[in-house]
């Protein structure tokens, strides 16, 4: 009997380890698929991102990003596809936060790391969707290719859908089945840095598609709005532009000042579009992140102080840093911005640098 009891035993013990070895191992399996199969499904919303290399960990990251280990689960938290924060694989993108001064948690402190050869520097980047059709500013009107006539049903306000009749200029050909943008401009004039800026604003209003050329005009289909079109508005050519940009925290410093925003808003406030005076020349280039700055000035002394005589002042302290924005887009000598974020209230006339 004894012995009939222990074969009993041994034949349940064995099942037992079969059914955890077989419960592991698709356990394993699930998650490596559900893992590689979990594509970024907001790759198209703004925002910064990196590409994971080959060794990373959100550990890691987190240091290199941070300067602390211990910021790790913001960034599981910001990535719902990663069901295991042990198990991220290379040429995934997940997003990131920037954060001017990473702090470790409250009384913890990380274990000593042993040394390592130095890792290369990573680059996040940062996507915007709309890049193609933010404002920008140059010397010069860029080259009309028509001009609206009217819209098919005689509505003053065109939009997305309408139908719409164009004059050539003869600048260019408006060929059948290609895209096109509706434009209009303003003109600029402002004294930043103690200069004279001059220059021609851009602003895009609705894409179009050409439908049919009939030699004297062309029939067009407003195919994405952003702003309301008009009679006598210009048609130019389609202006690309990159949507994903390489990150730069700290480029060369500029003397710049903001000229103003896309919308013309006194105030600049988180993820508003405006223009800066400074671009290509001045090695300014798409994904840089400057600093907002504004005047200090400190008063001192009033006809009521306590020394006769004595007269109010003003000393100019060091600039106050009020928010961060990142290039999108550049032109010769002026550049198109978003602004990230806002300590306080952004004007037109800021410093940037």
């Amino acid at each position: 009997m004894q012995i009939k009891g222990d074969t009993m035993y041994k034949m349940k013990w064995i099942a037992n380890i079969t059914g955890i070895t077989l419960f592991l191992t698709l356990s394993f399996f699930s998650m490596t698929w559900a893992q590689e199969s979990g594509d970024l499904k907001d790759e198209m919303t703004s925002g910064f991102y990196y590409t994971i290399q080959k060794g990373d960990t959100l550990w890691d990251l987190s240091q290199k990003f941070y300067s602390s280990q211990w910021d790790w689960p913001g960034l599981w938290e910001m990535n719902k596809e990663i069901k295991n924060p042990h198990w991220i694989y290379p040429g995934k993108k997940i997003r990131i936060f920037l954060k001017a001064d990473a702090a470790k948690a409250a009384g913890v402190q990380a274990p000593p790391e042993p040394i390592k050869k130095q890792a290369p520097p990573i680059s996040p980047s940062f996507t915007y969707p709309e890049m193609s059709h933010i404002g920008f500013i140059k010397k010069k009107v860029v080259p009309s290719l028509g001009r609206i006539i009217r819209e098919k049903d005689g509505n003053l306000m065109i939009s997305a859908n309408d139908i719409i009749f164009i004059n050539p200029t003869g600048a260019g050909s408006l060929m059948p089945g290609k895209s096109y943008q509706i434009f209009d401009t303003q003109k600029i004039k402002e004294r930043l840095n103690g200069q004279q800026f001059t220059g021609i604003k851009h602003l895009i209003k609705a894409e179009i598609k050409i439908l049919e050329h009939n030699g004297d005009y062309a029939t067009a289909i407003i195919t994405n709005s952003y702003r309301d079109a008009s009679v006598d508005d210009r048609i130019m050519a389609y202006y690309k532009r990159e949507t994903v940009l390489s990150v730069q925290e700290n480029p060369d410093p500029i003397d710049a000042a903001i000229i103003c925003s896309e919308d013309n808003t006194v105030l600049i406030n988180d993820f508003r579009i405006a223009f800066i005076n400074r671009g290509k020349q001045d090695n300014v280039r798409p994904g840089h992140i400057y600093s907002v700055m504004q005047d200090n000035e400190s008063s001192f002394g009033t006809s009521h102080s306590i020394w006769p005589g004595k007269a109010k002042n003003n000393i100019s302290l060091a600039p106050l840093t009020s928010g961060k924005l990142i290039v999108l887009h550049t032109e010769k000598n002026s550049s198109t911005i978003m602004i990230l974020s806002s300590k306080r209230d952004i004007y037109p006339g800021d410093m940037v640098n």
